[in-house]
């Protein structure tokens, strides 16, 4: 006999000849719709994860990006629709009724900035008066932020030998070589004993963060510590 999933009450473990009421068949559109579509619009940022640049024969190139909710993708280049000559034209990227079960994407073009509900900026293409490409811009503030939410740790130790009583040294902890961050995240920062007074600085740098350390005791101390850093890697 079916069975219910654990979180939302759904049919599940259905085989041949089971009969499933069509209330089960409409909580499983339901539910995936208001969850995962809420989550997708609310918390995800819409925009290009790869490609999706405006070319000189006025088409958009291959490329995917979340889009109102959906996650589009072209394999080729596709022609942009709406283009209108002797203007700049303002090029989006805006979904259609294929859009959630296929991924389809349309690339639009009108003549001023303000972007259509839902759809993603992609930049602008300028035509003369007999339709030539005078002006081909992918705009550094088009919607391409769009990015994979993958987490990573790294973390690292050394050491600062026979720190003066009473001084101050500042250093630079580098993990380039191990990750960079495109969202960095907290760090933990623990030092041996209690004679150090520690400060971070610069903490927005994606591949290093400043450290600046008081000896509060009379003597020369040697500043041993350790790191551990948390984000989301490029």
């Amino acid at each position: 006999m079916p069975t219910q999933t654990e979180h939302y009450g759904l049919a599940a473990d259905v085989v041949t000849d089971d009969f499933v009421q069509p209330d089960h068949q409409n909580r499983v559109a339901e539910t995936l719709d208001r969850i995962v579509g809420n989550v997708v619009k609310q918390l995800l940022s819409a925009g290009v994860y790869s490609g999706w640049l405006i070319q000189e024969d006025k088409s958009v190139a291959a490329g995917a990006g979340l889009v109102q909710g959906c996650w589009c993708g072209t394999a080729t280049s596709q022609e942009i629709t709406g283009l209108q000559n002797d203007a700049v034209n303002y090029v989006f990227a805006v979904a259609n009724s294929q859009s959630a079960p296929d991924g389809a994407v349309d690339f639009s073009a009108q003549l001023t900035a303000e972007a259509p509900s839902g759809s993603v900026y992609l930049g602008s293409l300028e035509l003369d008066a007999e339709g030539d490409v005078l002006v081909v811009d992918n705009a550094t503030d088009a919607d391409r932020g769009c990015f994979a939410l993958k987490t990573d740790t790294v973390s690292g130790s050394g050491e600062v030998e026979a720190v003066p009583g009473g001084a101050q040294v500042s250093f630079v902890v580098d993990h380039t070589e191990v990750a960079s961050f495109l969202v960095p995240g907290a760090i933990e920062f623990e030092v041996e004993g209690d004679d150090f007074e520690v400060e971070l600085r610069k903490t927005y740098q994606k591949a290093q963060f400043e450290v600046m350390a008081t000896n509060q005791s009379s003597y020369p101390r040697d500043l041993s510590y350790s790191w551990q850093r948390w984000g989301i890697i490029e």
